[in-house]
C-alpha cells in the first residue's frame, strides 16, 4: 500500500478566527496537516524554527513586521519551507515585493478551498503558484521593470 506524508503547514495571520477557520478547512484534506499557527511575524519565525513546516501560508498585513519583511527570517528559520503569501492585497507592488523576497507563491484570500489545496500540492512539487487574478499584474510589473 502506498502512503504519502501529509504536507505540513504553518498558518500565519493576525486574525484568530481566520486562522482557525482555515485550519479546519485544510484539515478536511488527508494530504494536508496544519501543524501550527501564529498571529505575528515574531511568533511565526519561532514556530517555523520549532516545527520545520513544509509550507508557510503567510498573510502580508501583520502587526509589527509585515509578511513580506518576515520572509527572509522565515527562510532562515525553516530553509526547506515553501512560503506562500495568502492575502487580500491585489497590489502589484506587494506581489513583486513578496516574490523578490523569496516567496514561492502569491494567493488571494478569495481562493476556494479545493484550489488552495491544489496550490499547496503544486508548491510542494516546486512550482510557483500565483493567483490567476494577479498574473496580468505580474507581467505588467515585469515589463515596467524592463523599461
Amino acid at each position: 500500500m502506498h502512503t504519502t506524508t501529509a504536507i505540513r503547514i504553518l498558518v500565519v495571520d493576525d486574525h484568530t478566527l481566520f486562522r482557525r477557520g482555515l485550519s479546519a478547512l485544510l484539515s478536511r484534506d488527508a494530504q494536508l496537516a496544519v501543524v501550527g499557527d501564529a498571529g505575528d511575524a515574531g511568533e511565526a519565525i519561532r514556530r517555523a524554527a520549532q516545527l520545520q513546516p513544509d509550507v508557510v501560508l503567510l498573510d502580508n498585513h501583520l502587526p509589527g513586521v509585515n509578511g513580506v519583511d518576515a520572509i527572509a527570517s522565515l527562510r532562515e528559520a525553516a530553509p526547506l519551507a515553501r512560503i506562500l503569501m495568502l492575502t487580500v492585497s491585489e497590489d502589484e507592488r506587494d506581489l513583486s515585493a513578496a516574490l523578490r523576497a523569496g516567496a514561492s507563491g502569491y494567493l488571494l484570500k478569495t481562493i476556494e478551498g479545493d484550489a488552495l489545496g491544489d496550490a499547496l500540492r503544486r508548491a510542494m512539487r516546486g512550482e510557483s503558484v500565483v493567483a490567476a487574478e494577479m498574473t496580468g499584474k505580474l507581467v505588467a510589473a515585469y515589463r515596467q521593470a524592463a523599461d
